[in-house]
């Protein structure tokens, strides 16, 4: 018995191939066949409906998993919340920045009495105005 496969594929039969061929053939109909049967769009439907309810719902007792419910929630709450605060932060910086740019003139009665001071200050050491036009 020292054949090798190599050996042994000399010596098959055009009938032992075809055989062979036909089986193969038939196994991939198969697989092709279910493939189609497990890719139709209800039959996906329902897996992913019976995975989120298994996470959702005890199999064993049938009943609602409330820590797993708590847990989705307060994650849910969470990234909201992380959303927001990243949003704020970046309007901020937004504001900021365009503050930086922008100059827009505040209604003397919105100052502060103790700022006005400093106001007066700052307009006294602006240089001024270049009137060569």
């Amino acid at each position: 018995m020292s054949d090798t496969t190599a050996e042994k594929s000399e010596h098959r039969s055009m009938d032992d191939i075809q055989t062979d061929l036909d089986a193969t053939r038939q196994r991939l109909a198969e697989s092709i066949a279910q493939l189609k049967q497990e890719a139709r769009p209800d039959v996906l439907k329902a897996k992913a409906r019976t995975a989120v309810l298994s996470v959702v719902i005890d199999p064993e007792t049938g009943l609602v998993r409330t820590e797993r419910i708590a847990a989705v929630v307060g994650v849910t709450v969470g990234l909201i919340l992380l959303r927001k605060g990243i949003k704020a932060r970046s309007r901020k910086r937004q504001l900021r920045r365009l503050g930086e740019v922008v100059w827009v003139p505040v209604p003397r009665a919105a100052v502060k009495p103790e700022l006005m001071s400093i106001s007066r200050e700052a307009i006294e050491l602006a240089p001024a105005p270049s009137t060569t036009g």
